[in-house]
C-alpha cells in the first residue's frame, strides 16, 4: 500500500495502519530498563507551501536530506526557523481559510496548506529481538509515516497517540530512515475548530519501541469498591499477544495474585482490606506492579501503576464522590508556553497543577482536547479532578448562515467512525487514571446523533465514569447524550431560574467567568449557589493560562504577542487572552479572585470570635492551624493560634484569646487557616482560607488653627500657609494648577474632573463607550462658568462652577487650612443618571512620585464586584507597574475601601490622601492614553505619575466579554447633589 493524498479529503480515512489504542504506560524488560527509546531531538526538515511544492519522494533511502534544515521535535513548525516556516494563526470560531478559500466540509485549502517533511535516523538496539514499532504522541494535524522508504501508514487526530509497527521495513544492524510528512490541513481540521492558535508539526513526543515475545498489549486496572465503601478489590485486566504463554502476576501492597496465561486475556485480582479513598482533598493513591514471564518462568515485561479507590456516580440527580456531593471549583485549561505553544514541558505541568492547588482550585477541563498523558499522572497524585475531552470542536459549522443544518458531525455517517475513533484513542490512553472522573464528547459542536453514540460508547465502555457535553444546550434531540445540564456564560441567576424548572439533572458551567482582560466580576454570584441549590455543583473558569507568544514588537523589544500580530488574517485577536495567568506564567489579579471564591472554608470573624463552616467534603480543620491576627491602622498588634474542630459539613466557633480595643483607630480581626504541615504542593503555613473583621473607630478631629492667606489675583487664586501654597487659575479651563509643599511643586497638571476609565475587554464588548459617550469628554472639555474665594481666617474655601459637554454641571470646591490639607469636593449638579463610568478627580504628579502605600482593600487591585480575593489592610505598590499588562492596555490597578494613601518619591517625599472608603488609582498614564494604546508598547513613555481619587467606578463583570456588563449593584449612579470628598496635601520634607 502507498499513501494517497485523497485521504486528506476523505473523513472516512483517519487512520490506516494505526496499531490499537491502548492504556498509557510504561513497559520495562527483564533488566528493568525501558523498552523503547526516544527520538525526540533534531530532525532533518523540509517546509513546502504546499503539498505539490514539497519533495515527494524524499522518503526513499537514497534521498539526499544532508542540505535540508533542522527542527527541533517535540515542537511547532510555525514556532521554530525565525517565521520561514510560516506563522502561527488565532482565530476562535472561525476556520482560518474562511475569506481565502470557498470551502465546504471535507475540502482543504488548496492555495495554502504546509507540509512539512521530516526526516531521522536512528539504530535499532541490539538487545531487541521482538518487533520495532514507533508512537507518535502528538501531530498536528495529519501525517504520513515511511520507513526506509517503506510506506508505514497515516494518522489523524492531533492530541492522542498513533503507534505504527515498523518491523517489515526496519533494517536490524546499521542505520533506518524514519520520514514523517506533517499536513497542515485535512478532513480533520473541520473537526478541530477550537478557540486557539491553529499551527501544525509534531508538538509531542516520538519514541522507539519493542515488545517481548509475550506482551502486555492492554492493561485497565479497575479498583472497585464495595457499597460502604470499607472494602476494595483491585482489578487488573490484561490483553496480551505473541506467544501468550506463561504467567501474569499483579502485586498490591506487598501481596501477589497470579493466573496463567493461556490466551489474548488474563484478569487477576488482589483484595484491598479498607481501601483509603483517593479525592482531590487526599489523593491517596496505591502502587501496583504487573509482570509477565514465559513459560520457563523468566521476567518478560514488568509495567508500574499507581491506581486510585474511589466511586463517582450520579445518585438521585446528583454527583457523587465517595457518597458526598462534589463541587467542582474548577478551570479550562488549554496546554501552553508562551515560546513553544501547545509543546508544553514537565516544568510547565508542574507550575501548573501546584499553582491550581495553592489557588484552591479542585478540577480541571482538558479543554478542548486530551492533554499529555503526563498531566493525568499530576493531577493522581497531586489530586485534581479532571473532565477528560475529545478532540472535537466544530464551532464555526454552526454558526454559518443555515446554522444547525451545517453543523458537523451532526447525523451524518460518513463522519461517525472518526468521531467514535477519537472518543475511542483518549478512553484507553487515560482509563487507568483515579483523576479522570468524567469523559467529555468535546466541545461546541452543536448536537446530532454522531455525539449521541460517543456517549454512549463512553457508558458502554467505562460506566463507572459519567459523560458530559454542553452541546445538548443547543441541540435537546439526543438528552441523554449528556449526564448532567451543562451550560456556558449563564448568568447566575437564570441558572437559578432553570434549576427550579428542571432540577431533574445536575448541572455545571462548563465554562464560565470569561477571563479576559480586566474581569471576573460577581464571581461569587455563582460560587455562593453552590451552598444554596444542590444541583448546582460547581464549574470552570475559561480559563488558565493567556495564549500569547513570546517575538519581538515592532521595536524590537520581546512581547507577549497575541491574535494579529503575526499578520494571521481573519484573527480574533486578543481573545485569546483569557487566562488567570499571563502568558509567561506570572498571575492575574484574577487568580486572587477565583482563590477567595473557591475557599473550602468560610471563616467569619467578629469583635468576640471566629465562625469556621467547613464545605470540605473530606478535610478535617485538624489539618490546619487556625491564626488569628489583631491589626491596628495596617499594624499588627496580637497574634494566636486558635483551636477549633470542625468537621466536613459543620461549623464550629473559636473565641478570640485578646480583646478589640475601644481607642480610635482601624482595626481587623483576621482569621487565616494554614496548612500544619508541607504538603506537596505548597509549604507548611501556606494560608488555605482568609476572613476578616473590620471596624473604624473614628477620633474627633481637631481643627487646624495655623493662619492661611488668601491672595485674590487678576487670573489666579493664590491660597498660602507656612508650608505649602496653592493657586487655582480663573481661565476657561479653570482648576487647581499648583500646589508647592516645602518648596516643591506637586502638581504636574491641573487637578481635573474625571469621568472616565479606559474600556475593558468587557467594556468595549458591551458597549460601554457608546452607552456612556458623554462622560469620555466631560472631564476633558469641562469649562469654569465661576469661581469665587472666600475665607473666615483659618480656611478658605474656593467655589468652582463647571459647565459640561452635553449640558450637565458640576461644582467643586476646595477648603484649604493652614496645615495644607485640601479638602475637595465634587458635586454633580446635572441630571440623575444611573451608570457613569467613574466619578472623581485626578490629580497628575512628576513621575518620581511613583511609591503608594494606602490603607484599604488589597494586596492587589480591587473594584466593586472584584473583591473576594482582598482584605483591608496597609499595603503598596509602585504606580509605574500598576497596570496590567493585558494584550489590549485597559483599566486596571485600582484599590477599593480606601481609608487613606501616600504617593511619595523614594524620600517619602509627595502626597498624603485620605476619605471615606474612596477608589485610588495610580497610574503612568491617563485612562485616555490606556485607552488610545492598543498594545502595551504602544503606551507613551511614562513620564508622569496619574492618581485618580473617586467615589467609585463601574464593576469590571466578567459573565462574558460579548455583550454582559457589571451587575447593576455595580453601577456608580449619581444623584442631582451627589457628592464625593476626599482630601489631600503635602507629606515629608525637614521641618
Amino acid at each position: 500500500m502507498e499513501f494517497d493524498p485523497k485521504w486528506l479529503t476523505d473523513p472516512q480515512v483517519f487512520q490506516v495502519n494505526r496499531l490499537p489504542a491502548h492504556a498509557s504506560y510504561m513497559v520495562r524488560g527483564a533488566d528493568g530498563a525501558p523498552l523503547e527509546q526516544t527520538l525526540d531531538g533534531a530532525w532533518k526538515f523540509f517546509y513546502a507551501q504546499t503539498p505539490g511544492a514539497s519533495p515527494q519522494e524524499f522518503y526513499r533511502e537514497g534521498y539526499d536530506v544532508s542540505g535540508w534544515d533542522e527542527i527541533a521535535v517535540p515542537g511547532y513548525i510555525q514556532l521554530q526557523g525565525g517565521g520561514k516556516y510560516g506563522t502561527p494563526h488565532y482565530v476562535n470560531t472561525q476556520y482560518p481559510w474562511d475569506g481565502h478559500e470557498r470551502l465546504e466540509p471535507p475540502a482543504v485549502p488548496e492555495r495554502y496548506n504546509p507540509v512539512g517533511c521530516y526526516v531521522r535516523g536512528f539504530a535499532v538496539p541490539q538487545s531487541w529481538d521482538g518487533p520495532v514499532c514507533v508512537r507518535f504522541d502528538g501531530v498536528e494535524t495529519a501525517f504520513a509515516v515511511w520507513c526506509n522508504g517503506v510506506f508505514i501508514g497515516y494518522s489523524e487526530d492531533s492530541f492522542t497517540p498513533a503507534e505504527f509497527d515498523l518491523t517489515p521495513a526496519v533494517h536490524r544492524d546499521g542505520e533506518n530512515r524514519l520520514a514523517v510528512r506533517v499536513y497542515r490541513f485535512s478532513s480533520a481540521s473541520w473537526l478541530e475548530d477550537q478557540d486557539f492558535w491553529r499551527m501544525s508539526g509534531i508538538f509531542r513526543s516520538v519514541a522507539l519501541f519493542t515488545k517481548a515475545q509475550t506482551h502486555l498489549a492492554d492493561l485497565w486496572v479497575k479498583p472497585q469498591l464495595s457499597e460502604d465503601l470499607a472494602a476494595g478489590t483491585l482489578r487488573a485486566e490484561l490483553k496480551l499477544e505473541g506467544m501468550c504463554v506463561g504467567e501474569a502476576t499483579l502485586t498490591l501492597d506487598g501481596k501477589t495474585v497470579l493466573a496463567p496465561v493461556t490466551g489474548g486475556h488474563a484478569v487477576l485480582e488482589l483484595p484491598v482490606e479498607r481501601p483509603r479513598l483517593w479525592s482531590a482533598e487526599a489523593p491517596e493513591l496505591y502502587t501496583y506492579e504487573v509482570t509477565l514471564t514465559d513459560a520457563a518462568g523468566h521476567l518478560l515485561e514488568t509495567v508500574r501503576g499507581k491506581a486510585g479507590f474511589r466511586r463517582f456516580e450520579l445518585r438521585d440527580g446528583l454527583m457523587l464522590l465517595n457518597g458526598r456531593r462534589i463541587v467542582f471549583k474548577g478551570v479550562n485549561r488549554h496546554e501552553w508556553n508562551c515560546r513553544t505553544g501547545r509543546a508544553v514541558t514537565m516544568e510547565d505541568m508542574v507550575s501548573d497543577v501546584r499553582a491550581m492547588k495553592q489557588n484552591n482550585i479542585n478540577a480541571v477541563r482538558t479543554s478542548h482536547y486530551p492533554n499529555r498523558t503526563e498531566w493525568y499522572d499530576l493531577c493522581d497524585e497531586y489530586g485534581l479532578y479532571v473532565i477528560d475531552e475529545t478532540n472535537l470542536e466544530t464551532h464555526g459549522t454552526w454558526q454559518r448562515p443555515d446554522g444547525a443544518e451545517s453543523a458537523l458531525p451532526g447525523d451524518r455517517p460518513e463522519w461517525l467512525g472518526a468521531v467514535l475513533d477519537r472518543a475511542n484513542s483518549m478512553l484507553q490512553r487515560d482509563k487507568n487514571h483515579a483523576s479522570v472522573l468524567i469523559w467529555s464528547c468535546g466541545n461546541e459542536s452543536f448536537g446530532g446523533r454522531d455525539i449521541y453514540e460517543m456517549s454512549r460508547f463512553f457508558r458502554e465502555t467505562d460506566p463507572t465514569r459519567l459523560v458530559h457535553y454542553e452541546g445538548v444546550f443547543h441541540d435537546r434531540r439526543y438528552p441523554d447524550t449528556s449526564d448532567m445540564e451543562s451550560q456556558m456564560y449563564t448568568p447566575a441567576a437564570d441558572v437559578a431560574a432553570f434549576l427550579e424548572k428542571h432540577p431533574e439533572k445536575p448541572f455545571i458551567m462548563c465554562e464560565y467567568m470569561h477571563a479576559m482582560g480586566n474581569s471576573c466580576g460577581a464571581m461569587d454570584r455563582y460560587t455562593r449557589m453552590t451552598d444554596v441549590i444542590p444541583q448546582y455543583q460547581g464549574g470552570f473558569i475559561w480559563d488558565w493560562v493567556d495564549q500569547g507568544i513570546e517575538t519581538d514588537n515592532c521595536l524590537g523589544e520581546r512581547c507577549l504577542a497575541c491574535g494579529g500580530d503575526f499578520g494571521d488574517r481573519p484573527s480574533d485577536f486578543e481573545f485569546v487572552g483569557n487566562g488567570l495567568l499571563f502568558a509567561d506564567r506570572t498571575p492575574t489579579p484574577k487568580l486572587a479572585q477565583a482563590k477567595g471564591c473557591y475557599q473550602d472554608f468560610d471563616i467569619l470573624p467578629d469583635e468576640t470570635g471566629v465562625t469556621v463552616k467547613n464545605k470540605s467534603l473530606f478535610t478535617d480543620t485538624a489539618d490546619y492551624v487556625l491564626l488569628v491576627e489583631l491589626t491596628k491602622n495596617g499594624a499588627r498588634v496580637k497574634s494566636s493560634e486558635c483551636s477549633l474542630q470542625a468537621v466536613p459539613g459543620e461549623t464550629a466557633r473559636a473565641e478570640l484569646p485578646f480583646a478589640v480595643p475601644q481607642a480610635p483607630g482601624e482595626y481587623t480581626v483576621d482569621a487565616s487557616l494554614c496548612l500544619r504541615e508541607n504538603a506537596r504542593w505548597a509549604a507548611k503555613g501556606h494560608c488555605v482560607a482568609f476572613g476578616q473583621w473590620h471596624i473604624s473607630r473614628k477620633a474627633p478631629e481637631k481643627p487646624c488653627t495655623l493662619p492661611v492667606t488668601l491672595v485674590e489675583g487678576d487670573c489666579n487664586i493664590g491660597v498660602h500657609g507656612r508650608d505649602f501654597s496653592l493657586l487655582f487659575t480663573k481661565n476657561a479651563q479653570g482648576s487647581v494648577i499648583s500646589y508647592r509643599w516645602k518648596g516643591r511643586e506637586l502638581l504636574q497638571r491641573p487637578i481635573a474632573l474625571n469621568f472616565w476609565r479606559a474600556p475593558t475587554d468587557n467594556d468595549t464588548a458591551a458597549g460601554m463607550e457608546l452607552a456612556h459617550l458623554p462622560f469620555k469628554t466631560a472631564g476633558l472639555y469641562a469649562k469654569l462658568r465661576r469661581a469665587k474665594a472666600e475665607t473666615d481666617g483659618t480656611s478658605v474655601r474656593i467655589h468652582a462652577k463647571y459647565a459640561l459637554p452635553g449640558g450637565a454641571r458640576a461644582n467643586v470646591t476646595y477648603t484649604i487650612t493652614g496645615d495644607g490639607k485640601v479638602e475637595a469636593a465634587l458635586k454633580w449638579k446635572g441630571k440623575a443618571v444611573e451608570s457613569v463610568p467613574e466619578f472623581g478627580l485626578m490629580l497628575t504628579l512628576p513621575a518620581e512620585y511613583r511609591n503608594v502605600a494606602y490603607y484599604g482593600m488589597g494586596p492587589g487591585e480591587t473594584y466593586s464586584d472584584f473583591t473576594s480575593g482582598a482584605h483591608m489592610g496597609l499595603f503598596g505598590f509602585d504606580a509605574h507597574t500598576a497596570l496590567q499588562p493585558y494584550f489590549n492596555p485597559q483599566e486596571s490597578g485600582a484599590r477599593t475601601g480606601v481609608q487613606a494613601a501616600a504617593v511619595t518619591d523614594a524620600a517619602g517625599f509627595g502626597l498624603c490622601l485620605a476619605g471615606n472608603g474612596f477608589m485610588l488609582s495610580a497610574l503612568p498614564y491617563t485612562p485616555h492614553e490606556v485607552e488610545n494604546a492598543r498594545r502595551q508598547y504602544e503606551l507613551p513613555p511614562k513620564v508622569k505619575t496619574v492618581v485618580r481619587c473617586a467615589k467609585g467606578q463601574l464593576g469590571v463583570a466578567g459573565d462574558n466579554t460579548w455583550g454582559a456588563g457589571p451587575h447593576a449593584e455595580y453601577h456608580v449612579a449619581l444623584e442631582k447633589g451627589e457628592t464625593f470628598r476626599f482630601t489631600f496635601g503635602g507629606m515629608g520634607g525637614n521641618g
